[in-house]
């Protein structure tokens, strides 16, 4: 034990004197350049292998700290804000073409990816974002800047993981694609079409009415959307951002207004329809409009039903092309039905028992016509049914709003049913807490009735004139 600690003793003071240490096995003194200095030809130096959770849970790592990852299968150091792979490759321009790598950034700016003609061998270099990246040797480098380029560049490979000189591979540069460019909008008294240009490298877009890409409603390929139910001569801004895997552009600001309001009941009002949460199909539609109505004189009414892309010829007119669109109560989406398919072809909602009246938010006039068309409230059929005199079909029929015998889709399955036999009009007023009022009428009968709001009833828009 005294010889030990003699031994011990021996070499902290040795310490101390030279302030170098060098580990051998032939007696050399460490090179005067290196505070450590370790020889072998038949071993090598094992750093810390652990795993990148591991390493991330490192406390305050000091600059220059190495260790091995596993998950990498790389030897890495912090070079004071984040974790950098040991020994890039370095490239220059070269021809031919043996592989394919793809450099997309993790949240530590780091890649990794294996080529084809290298099994198990990994390549790792860095690009944090919005640097670039320089490769080659020499005159012959190339830089690339972070979120411009997508493409393949042939590179030459120079003597890593065992691979020689010369030997090219090819690097296919995917890298967040650049802001879309603004395009021209066309706008209306209540809906704007958004345009933009493609961005190079982008496989989609996303669009949102906030500065929140999480958030934005992916439009796949597609450089433009059709916004409606917006608010005659208003400022709209909008955002749109470019994205590929490898993430997502900054937004493109959109900016337009709406054109001007119609001041009189009477003329005709174009919307150009597009499939989504409200509206079933993609058409554009032209609705004529009508005041003066008994019962409710100071309203402004459609004079066919929403989604109808004419004008009824006769009130048992059957055809889809008359009958328009058909909705459940307090719900946006409309269904098409052409006597065999409904569209969208959802799973049907066969109960509704909330209690609520039919919400603004969720109103498919207001949401395809614009601001203050709404579906009518119990006391606005019920004044034109009662004032008018409506006794059957004829009455709605012969009256300025043409209202014709559009038929229903069941609440039990969704199917279409008495289609040129009755007419069923939502109102928006419920009759706690599963059933909702409408107009119903047919060759026999014109009057009010509630029935389950799970039904899917057509729609005529109406408007405070």
């Amino acid at each position: 034990m005294k010889k030990l600690t003699a031994l011990v003793c021996c070499i902290a003071c040795s310490l101390v004197m030279y302030a170098q240490v060098g580990i051998n096995s032939d007696g050399t003194q460490p090179d005067p350049s290196a505070m450590l200095e370790i020889k072998s030809t038949s071993k090598g130096i094992l750093p810390p292998r652990v795993t990148t959770a591991q390493r991330d849970a490192i406390v305050s790592p000091a600059t220059g700290l190495v260790i091995f990852n596993t998950n990498c299968s790389d030897l890495q150091f912090f070079n004071g804000a984040v974790w950098v792979p040991i020994g890039n490759i370095m490239w220059s321009v070269a021809g031919a073409v043996s592989g394919n790598m793809t450099p997309c950034a993790n949240s530590s700016g780091e890649t990794y990816t294996t080529l084809p003609n290298g099994p198990g061998l990994f390549y790792h270099w860095q690009v944090p974002t919005g640097s670039t990246i320089t490769s080659g040797q020499g005159t012959a480098a190339i830089t690339v800047a972070f979120g411009t380029i997508s493409g393949s560049i042939a590179v030459s490979e120079f003597g890593i993981c065992g691979k020689g000189l010369g030997q090219s591979i090819n690097i296919n540069l995917i890298m967040a694609p650049a802001t879309p460019v603004a395009g021209v909008h066309v706008s209306s008294a209540t809906q704007i079409t958004w345009k933009w240009g493609s961005s190079s490298g982008a496989t989609g877009y996303k669009f949102n009415t906030i500065n929140n890409f999480a958030t934005a409603m992916d439009l796949g390929t597609a450089t433009s959307t059709t916004e409606t139910g917006l608010t005659c001569l208003t400022s709209y801004m909008r955002y749109v951002w470019a994205y590929n895997a490898c993430g997502n552009s900054t937004p493109a600001i959109l900016t337009q207004t709406t054109s001007a309001c119609s001041s009189s009941c009477g003329s005709s009002l174009t919307i150009n329809h597009v499939a989504g949460m409200v509206a079933p199909v993609t058409k554009t539609v032209t609705y004529g409009t009508v005041s003066n109505i008994p019962g409710e004189t100071s309203k402004c009414w459609i004079t066919r039903n929403l989604g109808a892309s004419q004008q009824a010829t006769a009130v048992d007119d059957a055809t889809e092309s008359s009958a328009g669109w058909y909705w459940q109560f307090n719900r946006k989406q409309g269904f098409r039905h052409d006597g065999t398919t409904r569209t969208p072809a959802t799973t049907w909602i066969n109960s509704n028992a909330e209690a609520s009246d039919w919400i603004p938010a969720n109103d498919p006039c207001t949401l395809e016509l614009g601001s203050g068309w709404r579906i009518p409230v119990y006391s606005e059929w019920y004044n034109v049914d009662n004032i008018g005199n409506w006794t059957n079909w004829n009455g709605p029929w012969d009256s300025g709003l043409k209202m014709h015998a559009a038929g229903y889709l069941p609440a039990g399955d969704g199917s279409l049913s008495s289609r040129g036999s009755y007419g069923f009009y939502w109102s928006s007023t419920q009759i706690p807490n599963t059933y909702g009022w409408y107009l119903q009428f047919s060759a026999g009968h014109s009057n009010m009735i509630d029935g389950n709001k799970a039904n899917g009833f057509t729609a005529r828009c109406v408007r405070d004139y």
